[in-house]
C-alpha cells in the first residue's frame, strides 16, 4: 500500500501510476488541502498519518481492507476517462481516510 500525505509523495509516484490516476488522486489532495488546511502553503501541507491518501496496491489488499466492515464507511466505483477505481472511506480517529484502488 502506498501512502500519500504530500507533495512531494506525488514526484514518487510520477513514475508508478498512469498519468490519468495520478490526475485524479491529485484532484483529491487538494480537495483535502482547501478542506484541512489551516493557512499553511500547500507545499507545506502535510496530511496526518489517519488522514493520508492509501493507494491499494493489489487485490490482497482489498480483499483485507473490505473485511474491515465496522469502520468501513462506504465504497464508490469512480469512472475516469479511461480507467476505473474504487475510491473507499475506512473511519480512522473521527476522520474518513480514503482508499483508492486501479479496478483492472
Amino acid at each position: 500500500m502506498k501512502k500519500i500525505q504530500c507533495l512531494i509523495d506525488f514526484n514518487n509516484l510520477v513514475d508508478e501510476i498512469s498519468s490519468e490516476f495520478l490526475e485524479y488522486l491529485n484532484s483529491e489532495f487538494y480537495s483535502l488541502y482547501e478542506y484541512l488546511s489551516n493557512g499553511e502553503r500547500l507545499e507545506e501541507f502535510l496530511l496526518d498519518n489517519h488522514q493520508a491518501i492509501k493507494i491499494v496496491e493489489n487485490s490482497k489488499e482489498l480483499d483485507l481492507l473490505l473485511q474491515n466492515t465496522l469502520g468501513l464507511e462506504y465504497v464508490e466505483e469512480v469512472q475516469l476517462k479511461t480507467i476505473t477505481c474504487l475510491r473507499i472511506g475506512i473511519f480512522q480517529l473521527e476522520d474518513i481516510q480514503l482508499h483508492y484502488f486501479l479496478k483492472e
